[in-house]
């Protein structure tokens, strides 16, 4: 049994006038938790819960959480519980994340997800342990070191930094301009780029923290099927490194 108390994040933008946050415990075959809804603008609100479901993550099936179709009334002062549970048996190992969509006194709705959690793998199914790589990479005027991969039983990581060298006076943005996406590294197995995890999932293993001066990039764990493991470095849609190969014990 695992449990955990999820955090909003994401949604559409602009201030919120009521915050949802979603607590839960994990059994084998099901979730059971609450949707704990509070007023964050100071004023009374009537809500209607238009759906929840558990969400594979950065995209995937959603399965639908039951609900019960009524008004709510929240209070900024105090927390509203609203219970739910959901079977899990029959979803695939992944990622996931509890969704939810509020409507706020018969108007705008507004989408709430708490944090990232994992259905697990099998143990045997996954390469573990770190492998050092120390290789240098170039895009553009841009230059990064490729430090290890770090493979855990749900996830693989790319740790790398900004290689400034020759070139310490250069910036390398953590962001790119716009329509660019952020410097991320891409761990590609058997010719297919591994999903890549949403940057808060960092958040939710005291075992991601950095050096500093070091960046991590988190994707989907590594099979023991793989053969052919490469990283690259990309810091645009348009712009990434050529691949370095990466030996696997």
């Amino acid at each position: 049994m695992r449990s955990a108390d999820s955090e909003r994040m994401g949604g559409t933008e602009g201030a919120r006038p009521v915050e949802v946050r979603t607590r839960f415990e994990r059994f084998p075959a099901s979730i059971k938790g609450a949707f704990v809804l509070r007023g964050a603008d100071g004023n009374p609100h009537s809500v209607r819960l238009d759906s929840a479901g558990v969400v594979r993550i950065p995209s995937g099936p959603r399965k639908p959480i039951p609900l019960e179709d009524r008004l709510l009334d929240v209070a900024p002062s105090r927390d509203l519980f609203v219970p739910f549970e959901v079977a899990v048996s029959e979803l695939e190992p992944s990622w996931y994340v509890i969704e939810s969509s509020v409507q706020v006194d018969g108007g705008r709705s507004w989408r709430f997800a708490g944090r990232p959690f994992t259905v697990p793998w099998l143990r045997s199914d996954l390469r573990r342990g770190t492998i050092r790589v120390g290789r240098p990479v170039v895009v553009g005027s841009k230059r990064f070191l490729v430090d290890r991969l770090e493979l855990g039983p749900d996830s693989a990581s790319v740790i790398w930094r900004a290689d400034l060298g020759k070139r310490r006076k250069e910036a390398v943005p953590a962001e790119g301009g716009p329509g660019e996406q952020a410097s991320e590294a891409l761990i590609v197995v058997d010719g297919t780029v591994l999903e890549l995890l949403p940057p808060n999932v960092a958040g939710t293993r005291s075992e991601f923290r950095l050096s500093p001066g070091e960046r991590r990039s988190i994707s989907y764990p590594l099979h023991r099927s793989a053969r052919e493991v490469a990283v690259r470095v990309r810091v645009s849609a348009r712009e990434q490194s050529d691949p370095v190969d990466v030996r696997l014990p």
